[in-house]
C-alpha cells in the first residue's frame, strides 16, 4: 500500500506546483499588459487577476511555506498596483518547482 499513497502524494504535489505555477503564468501576463501599455483597464485588469488569483496562492502557502517567496511576490505586486506603481513580474521559486 505504501508505494500507492507515495505515489498519489507525488501527483498531489505535482497538481499544486502546476496550479502555482499557471497562476504565476497569470499573474506576469496580466503585469506585463499593464507595464506595457499603463491605462485604467489594463490597471483595472492587472488588480481582478491578482485579487483573484492571491487566495488561491495564500491557502496553498499556508500549508507549503516553499511556496510563500510567491505569495509575498503576488502580494507586493497587487500592493503596486493598487497605489499606482509599476508592478514588477513574479519570480518562480526553483526549489519549489
Amino acid at each position: 500500500m505504501l508505494p500507492i499513497k507515495d505515489q498519489d502524494l507525488s501527483k498531489t504535489q505535482r497538481l499544486i506546483s502546476n496550479i502555482v505555477h499557471h497562476a504565476v503564468e497569470q499573474a506576469n501576463f496580466t503585469i506585463r499588459l499593464l507595464n506595457q501599455r499603463s491605462t485604467v483597464h489594463m490597471l483595472m485588469q492587472c488588480e481582478d487577476t491578482l485579487t483573484d488569483l492571491l487566495p488561491i496562492i495564500e491557502m496553498i502557502s499556508e500549508e507549503h511555506a516553499e511556496f510563500s517567496p510567491i505569495y509575498d511576490q503576488m502580494k507586493t505586486a497587487l500592493n503596486a498596483a493598487q497605489m499606482g506603481g509599476e508592478p514588477l513580474p513574479i519570480e518562480q521559486v526553483e526549489e519549489a518547482i
